[in-house]
């Protein structure tokens, strides 16, 4: 009996036989509250099934030489096939329809995503993308036909498991899995209830998403056995009061250690509650609050199910990110431990694909993609990914999300439409994923509901606080050149009395605007006190220079976008910000006055900018609700005091609540596996017509790179050289939403790809120089 191939060099038996051994490795990452018996029986099941389509004669003569193959691309196909199969065991055994549709849906999606349900009992056309019952007509029903009547079902059997009592499949037999599975399968998931559709979906995902790694692991890593073994590493939450002992005794550093107490006192006493909430002034030090939470949880889960949950951090900007990971970097330290991918891993568009060292680069990039390791720092984008998109690189690593700690920080960045999804998301990660979910933010929304305060009194922390008041000068419009003038005629104090000064504005011209005004009326003899300009217009790679240099507290003037506005912990003096939705005015007052070290009530000003045409520069940015609700909420000439912003905010969400589309919608489609809204669209909005180019200057080896990538002939490798470099390309990439005609030929050359932009278009201080040439439309400040 001739064997059947999986791939070039591997027995269909013998991948079946890895892909099991590797989920039962990965069933060690997690509990057994989570690895049900009826998990474990699905995940075999789905070992066995999902390749199974590659018994065909047309799959076997692929795989003799893939490279070669010349035959029909549809023919060699083995999901549709494998789908089948699947549905026709699901028939003979009796199996219950939702853990046959689990099944099937994983089985059909593995290659490329999890499919859409049929949508007919919703009244829909059938969607754009490939849904479950596409096998059924058309060109795939054509080719199953030829497919199955190639089969040896005994040969299937024994090189998968999978026994049929049927000695052959015919037409009719698929035909009659049609029949099966709109009449049998799809009325069962149509009579649940809205939660027991997402309790369902999470489930099929969980499973799904862990077959995706056990699928990949063999032939990913050399020496598999001994490489896949957990091998947990023992983060501890000393390690976060030793370095706060070496903080010096302050007003702030007081209020800090009161929250500090608070939290350990309340994480050890809750060992019920799932999902958490921190709601604290800004500066209060939330990183290391929600480190102490997430690490003393980790320990009293593994000392009572004697397995350690992976912590995850998810945070909007590459700023807050890159600074995050320096914390949890100097707790390692401060452990006396090398800092490696198995202890942390930074996952957004510009790390490193780097994981440790005598690790051959298929297994590196193999334990980065699927975070493989004890503690993940990521974005919003990249968690939310993992969460809701079916594409399989993102599934992959869904299972990670159970089992998890998770931390959500700045929260009050997510957009409303997102709020009904999460909110049904979190419960369902919690109570039926085993995770544990704390959301952190100095205005926090209540789109969780139900989460259970680690700050009891958190109003007490905001009375504590009298580090600002905020001037509200926005009942007359101010044009942008009356702005510029008066920031003008107080430059030269401002240098003299050594001020440190953040004016934020909305939209990249009005910053370059200001920003050019200030440095052509910049007063003799303060040459060495530095202006800087920070907005989408420059590169990570300099944004990142720029925030270090104004981080050493020494005198300054920063013009800037929202780019630095939540989480970058900066202290400066005196901070002006054009008029924005009360979240964003909070944020930016937040980087007043940080640490409390320069007075009282030192001065956010709130101005109301508009352009030439007398165009609000906010209604450029921001939607209309946002910013008709913060001005029902302030009077328009008045001074607001820290203590009292808690107030303002619990009102401003309150009424967005009630005003706002929070996504139900969207939450529907999603436990009902139906065609959505791409999350980055959700984040971002749609798309409009952006070009992105790479100031080479800044990386000048990094062409010769990318000409070397791409000369590698297997497309995995060469696709796996790119991965590699997109750090690097991404660090210093600069985007522009480009006006109605604009041909990236007149600036930039074209290079593999990629645009890289002609020297003279660049400045490390101002950023793009194109004048004329982009929209004006803001870019997005999020990393992906």
């Amino acid at each position: 009996m001739k064997a059947l191939k999986s791939h070039p060099n591997l027995l269909l038996r013998d991948h079946v036989a890895q892909v099991k051994e590797a989920m039962e490795g990965i069933w060690k990452w997690h509990s057994k509250n989570l690895i049900s018996d009826k998990v474990k029986w699905l995940s075999l099941k789905l070992a066995s099934l999902h390749d199974t389509g590659k018994a065909s004669a047309f799959f076997q003569e692929f795989i003799k030489d893939p490279s070669n193959y010349t035959g029909d691309f549809l023919e060699k196909a083995h999901t549709p096939l494998s789908l089948v199969l699947t549905l026709l065991c699901a028939k003979q055994y009796s199996w219950d329809p939702l853990d046959s549709l689990a099944l099937a849906a994983s089985v059909y999606g593995h290659h490329g995503s999890l499919p859409n349900l049929p949508s007919s009992k919703f009244g829909e056309d059938q969607s754009l993308s490939r849904t479950l019952d596409d096998f059924a007509s058309g060109p795939i029903a054509k080719t199953l036909k030829k497919q199955a009547s190639t089969l040896d079902l005994a040969l299937l059997k024994v090189e998968t498991g999978v026994n049929l009592a049927c000695s052959n499949i015919t037409d009719k037999d698929i035909r009659e899995m049609e029949s099966f599975l709109e009449d049998e399968i799809m009325p069962v998931f149509y009579a649940m209830d809205h939660q027991d559709a997402l309790n369902f979906r999470l489930r099929t995902q969980l499973i799904f998403s862990m077959l995706l790694e056990a699928d990949r692991a063999f032939l990913a890593v050399p020496n598999a056995r001994d490489l896949l073994k957990r091998r947990p590493r023992k983060w501890k939450s000393i390690w976060v009061e030793e370095k706060i002992g070496e903080c010096e005794d302050n007003h702030v550093n007081s209020i800090r250690k009161q929250a500090r107490a608070e939290v350990i006192k309340n994480t050890i006493n809750d060992k019920k509650s799932k999902v958490y909430s921190m709601t604290a002034p800004t500066g209060i030090g939330k990183t290391l609050l929600g480190a102490t939470w997430a690490l003393m949880k980790r320990e009293f889960i593994e000392k009572e199910a004697g397995v350690p949950p992976k912590i995850i951090v998810v945070m909007p900007y590459l700023s807050i990110i890159e600074q995050t990971a320096k914390e949890y970097k100097s707790l390692l330290e401060l452990g006396g431990h090398d800092v490696d991918g198995s202890w942390f891993l930074t996952s957004h568009s510009l790390s490193e694909r780097k994981y440790g060292p005598d690790l051959e680069e298929s297994a590196e990039y193999f334990f980065i993609d699927t975070w493989r390791t004890e503690l993940v720092i990521t974005t919003y984008d990249q968690f939310l990914l993992s969460l809701v998109d079916p594409r399989t690189k993102y599934q992959m690593r869904f299972h990670n999300l159970c089992d998890a700690l998770i931390i959500m920080d700045e929260v009050q960045s997510l957009p409303c439409k997102l709020w009904s999804l999460l909110d049904a998301l979190f419960h369902s990660l919690s109570e039926k994923g085993d995770s544990q979910i704390l959301l952190m933010s100095a205005t926090l929304p209540s789109f969780v509901s139900e989460a259970k305060p680690l700050l009891t009194n958190y109003a007490k922390y905001f009375k504590s606080f009298s580090r600002y008041e905020l001037y509200l000068n926005i009942k007359e419009k101010l044009p942008i050149q009356a702005f510029c003038e008066d920031l003008g005629s107080r430059l030269d104090d401002w240098l003299r009395g050594g001020e440190r000064v953040l004016i934020t504005l909305n939209t990249r011209r009005s910053a370059r605007t200001v920003y050019d005004y200030l440095r052509s009326h910049w007063p003799e003899g303060h040459e060495k006190i530095p202006l800087l300009f920070l907005s989408a217009d420059v590169t990570p790679k300099d944004r990142l220079e720029k925030i270090e240099i104004i981080k050493t507290n020494q005198p300054c003037i920063v013009v800037s976008t929202q780019c630095i506005e939540a989480g970058v912990d900066i202290d400066m003096g005196i901070v002006i910000r054009d008029f924005a939705p009360w979240d964003s005015i909070v944020q930016i007052a937040g980087r007043c006055n940080r640490e409390g070290k320069r007075g009282t009530w030192l001065p956010v000003e709130i101005v109301d900018l508009v352009d030439k045409n007398n165009r609000r520069y906010s209604a450029m940015i921001y939607d209309e609700i946002s910013l008709h609700v913060t001005r029902n909420l302030l009077e328009t000439d008045c001074i607001i005091k820290e203590e009292d912003v808690l107030d303002i905010s619990n009102k401003y969400f309150e009424e967005l609540e009630k005003l706002k589309d929070t996504g139900e919608d969207y939450l529907e489609r999603f436990a009902r596996w139906r065609e959505n809204v791409p999350i980055r669209e959700l984040l971002r909005g749609k798309d409009t017509e952006q070009y992105s180019f790479l100031v080479i200057q800044q990386d000048p080896s990094l062409k010769e790179a990318m000409r070397e990538a791409n000369d590698i002939d297997d497309r995995w490798k060469r696709r796996e050289a790119w991965r590699s470099l997109a750090g690097r390309i991404a660090r210093i990439s600069v985007s522009i939403f480009a006006r109605r005609g604009f041909c990236p030929e007149e600036i930039a050359t074209e290079f593999l790809g990629h645009w890289i932009l002609r020297e003279g278009y660049y400045d490390s201080d101002r950023g793009l120089t194109l004048e004329g040439l982009v929209a004006d439309i803001e870019g997005d400040t999020l990393v992906f």
